[in-house]
């Protein structure tokens, strides 16, 4: 979701976050482009984050929505480097994406330039995506091998993919016996520049990459589509320089310079227009802009725009409810808000499929959609960006994808779009009962089924089972059937007899059911309930809705006409 998230923010950059929480934020971030799109519409100015107008407090839901979009994937090395990054600089990463069509000087299609260069260490490493190790076999990884020795310790860059939308780099640290050393993600400072030959700096903010270790290797990846403004703004020729100033706990000075060569990978772009609509019974207008293919990545222009029937609708809801948002006040965060930005928030989810019908690539907006629609492949991951119109009515974005090949048939073919809708959830907890005995519960349409209950009384990080909290509060195990059509849902509260209302996460598995309807089995956690209560009132305020009465599906043919 939106803005709901930027007190998180601010405590990641004044380090109040504990590590765990710190790295939950990190990938939430870096994919969330409404969390993105928020910081891009604060005005400009020259403080950091704690200048921000942020609510005095979060949903209820927040590390909820935040783990849920992690828990079920594979625990990431990758470490985006958010502190590295102005808030001036936040508000830039979706502005280039307006402008993607005009970055690149088109030219007629050419072979690779580096063909000589075979033997490249990026396709050899398991964390790197399809994409970019397609873009290597075919040619475009160049080799570097240059070093920076300080303290004992050496940086070694080995080589370097790049095209007009994405830069990866692989490196090592070795120690003086050639012994490689670990990356320390908390500690170790590194920085990144790009710089034309004439010395113009063409990300002077700094930041917006991503650094991990994969194997014995550094890997850094950056979507260097963010940065660029115009076609003027990429040159033939980069200039990238790795800083350093602490590696292996050591304060020093590391600084490894290089060419880049851009300029074949920026001939071989190509555009596929498309230039198709669908609007949904649910009154959302899909237009399928275009396609733009890189050696790394393909980009596909999607926007998504509320119909006049919807935005009726919308208001006559929201007027009713008294969810008219009409001035943000500082340090307050209200109802109409959160429904507002809830409201907003519209899912895709895509498949497009080749000439013989085998599904080439499926992209999936939804936080549960890995596990409940497994559709997921081919995505490329950070290759995205995008800009919100309207105040959220509309909104234009890019999705990154394994590159498709040029002069090919294919099919786009939409399979669900998702949206969120309030919901007045409220079930009454008898813990007494809960201590001896399972309780159910049935409302909205949901059943909950309750089991146990038992106090974490310690304030860090503790692993109760197979999950870590963090912070004191109640734990209780539950199973549950969601309505029909239903896949999550948010906002969750408790209240005790006394009326003190606490803030509720989940850590939670989703399966879809014989009966297709979505099953859960988790833990609710109460944040700092501290003594047993004789009950708990549960509730959640929003849910979201997949809808697949879509029939959408549109041909197209890849092209390798650049277009100028």
């Amino acid at each position: 979701m939106n803005c709901s998230k930027t007190e998180e923010l601010r405590k990641y950059l004044t380090g109040e976050l504990s590590a765990g929480e710190a790295r939950l934020l990190e990938r939430h971030v870096e994919e969330c482009l409404r969390c993105q799109s928020q910081m891009m519409e604060e005005e400009d100015s020259s403080e950091e984050f704690p200048s921000l107008q942020v609510p005095s407090a979060l949903p209820t839901d927040f590390t909820a929505q935040v783990m849920m979009a992690l828990e079920q994937l594979p625990q990431p090395k990758l470490k985006i480097n958010w502190k590295k990054r102005s808030v001036n600089i936040l508000k830039k990463t979706a502005l280039a994406v307006a402008s993607v069509t005009a970055i690149i000087t088109f030219g007629s299609m050419v072979s690779p330039t580096f063909a000589s260069y075979v033997n490249s260490v990026i396709q050899s490493i398991k964390g790197v995506d399809q994409g970019m190790k397609q873009a290597a076999e075919n040619g475009y990884a160049q080799a570097i091998n240059k070093s920076a020795t300080d303290q004992g310790i050496t940086l070694v860059v080995k080589e370097v993919v790049a095209d007009p939308v994405r830069m990866a780099i692989v490196a090592n640290l070795v120690d003086q016996n050639g012994k490689p050393i670990r990356l320390d993600m908390e500690n170790d400072d590194f920085s990144l520049t790009y710089k034309t030959k004439t010395g113009e700096d063409l990300n002077p903010g700094g930041g917006g990459y991503h650094l991990g270790e994969e194997g014995e290797y550094l890997y850094i990846k950056h979507d260097i589509f963010q940065l660029l403004k115009d076609r003027k703004t990429l040159p033939d020729e980069m200039i990238v320089s790795v800083d350093a100033t602490i590696l292996g706990g050591k304060e020093g000075s590391w600084k490894v310079e290089f060419p880049v060569d851009m300029k074949k990978a920026r001939e071989v772009a190509h555009y596929t227009e498309i230039g198709q609509s669908y609007t949904t019974p649910q009154g959302i207008e899909i237009n399928l802009q275009n396609i733009l293919t890189v050696p790394s990545a393909s980009l596909l222009e999607l926007e998504t725009v509320w119909t006049k029937e919807r935005t009726e609708q919308i208001q006559k809801l929201k007027e009713q409810n008294g969810w008219i948002v009409k001035e943000h006040k500082k340090g307050v965060y209200t109802e109409a808000e959160m429904m507002e930005r809830y409201i907003l928030d519209v899912g895709l989810a895509y498949q497009i499929i080749d000439e013989k019908g085998n599904v080439v690539v499926g992209y999936d907006d939804a936080i549960v959609g890995k596990e409940l629609n497994q559709i997921g492949t081919n995505s490329v991951k950070n290759a995205y960006g995008g800009k919100v119109f309207d105040g959220g009515k509309k909104i234009a974005k890019w999705n990154g994808i394994t590159p498709l090949a040029k002069d090919q048939k294919y099919k786009f073919k939409m399979h669900s779009l998702y949206l969120y809708e309030p919901v007045k959830f409220q079930a009454t907890i008898p813990v007494t009962t809960l201590l001896k005995d399972k309780v159910t519960v049935t409302n909205s349409g949901s059943t909950y089924t309750l089991t146990g209950f038992s106090l974490k009384t310690t304030e860090g990080e503790e692993k109760i089972g197979n999950e870590t909290y963090l912070g004191k509060g109640a734990l209780i195990s539950f199973s549950a059937v969601l309505p029909e059509g239903v896949i999550y849902t948010s906002e969750w509260s408790a209240q005790d007899e006394s009326q003190q209302k606490y803030k509720v996460s989940r850590k939670a598995k989703y399966t879809r059911g014989k009966d297709g309807r979505v099953h859960m089995e988790g833990t609710f956690f109460i944040r700092d309930l501290e003594k047993q209560p004789q009950e708990l009132k549960l509730s959640y305020a929003v849910q979201q809705r997949q809808y697949q009465d879509l029939n959408w599906e549109v041909p197209f043919e890849t092209t390798n006409n650049a277009k100028r």
